[in-house]
């Protein structure tokens, strides 16, 4: 009995768990987008700048185990041209590629 328990123990202590981490990196291409003046775009970078913007997560992870055999983590990073992207389909609200001093000041109040 001693020796079942001592082999089972051993067998615990001893057995290895497969582990797998791995990290994505993802960025898009920086949409291009004109400003209608230069006081748009200071006022635009500012609040991106700022940290008041902040759509969607920056960071997303995956973890898959099963206890004392196997273990799978996956964690994705967005890019800093995500963000961009995301506060220029935000504040350019006619879409039309060119961020105004008015809809510059809308997303600076806004965020």
């Amino acid at each position: 009995m001693k020796l079942n328990t001592l082999l089972v123990l051993l067998a615990l202590t001893a057995s290895g768990c497969i582990t797998h981490r791995s990290t994505v990196y993802r960025d898009s291409e920086r949409r291009k987008v004109e400003f209608e003046s230069d006081a748009a775009a200071r006022l635009f970078y500012e609040t991106l700048s700022s940290g008041g913007f902040d759509k969607g997560a920056a960071e997303s992870a995956t973890n898959v185990g099963i206890p004392f055999v196997f273990s799978h983590e996956r964690k994705v990073v967005t890019g800093p041209n995500t963000r961009f992207n995301r506060a220029v389909e935000v504040c350019d609200a006619n879409r039309d590629g060119v961020i105004s001093e008015q809809e510059a000041r809308i997303f600076a109040n806004q965020h």
